[in-house]
């Protein structure tokens, strides 16, 4: 198969069947919370793309250079922590001397690089054993997959507000019931979790 729609197909996958936000729950929360607030979604989308995309490549860089060899899990979890932190230090760095980024963009950078689906791609590409391609994928399935998960659930805010709702399950309890029944749709398509 061509080494480019593989990566195709992984970032397809993991964007709409196997949703890394929706139906393994990495990511919930930052959704939600950028959901309210949609105006920067794209600076959001880029920028978790970047971090799910360098972590994973440094992550298998590692791999391959036989740094993670005969190891736990949670030595390993461990290991792509402190990549995934080097390269938020870089970026960081990058951002305040080049860019002359803000306070607030700063802030914003911080909650797109320590957040569970950033984590959590390392580890999937890691026990999927993918390659280089095939990571980067995931990456941009999983960036793909934050974005579809904030429109979906932008766009069912308002009218999780209707009078029709008892008032006991207006605001955050509809959206959660709206969450579990994307997740649930989403998992029907897969039929198996591929990533777990």
């Amino acid at each position: 198969m061509n080494p480019f729609v593989s990566m195709l197909i992984t970032a397809l996958y993991a964007m709409l069947v196997q949703n890394l936000v929706l139906s393994s729950a990495y990511g919930v929360s930052e959704t939600v919370r950028i959901a309210r607030t949609p105006k920067h979604i794209l600076m959001y989308a880029v920028s978790v793309l970047f971090y799910c995309f360098s972590t994973s490549l440094a992550c298998i860089a590692a791999d391959k250079a036989g740094l993670t060899e005969n190891i736990s899990t949670p030595v390993h979890v461990a290991i792509y922590t402190v990549i995934l932190c080097v390269i938020y230090l870089f970026s960081c760095v990058f951002c305040i001397l080049v860019l002359k980024a803000d306070k607030k963009f700063m802030n914003s950078l911080g909650i797109c690089a320590f957040n569970s689906l950033v984590l959590c791609v390392p580890i999937i590409n890691f026990k999927a054993n993918h390659t280089i391609l095939e990571a980067a994928g995931t990456a941009v399935g999983a960036a793909g997959a934050f974005v579809l998960s904030v429109v979906l659930i932008n766009g069912a805010m308002r009218f999780l507000q209707s009078r029709d709702i008892p008032e006991v399950f207006k605001g955050t309890p509809a959206l959660f019931i709206y969450v579990s029944l994307l997740s649930l749709t989403l998992s029907c398509l897969s039929g198996e979790a591929l990533f777990i």
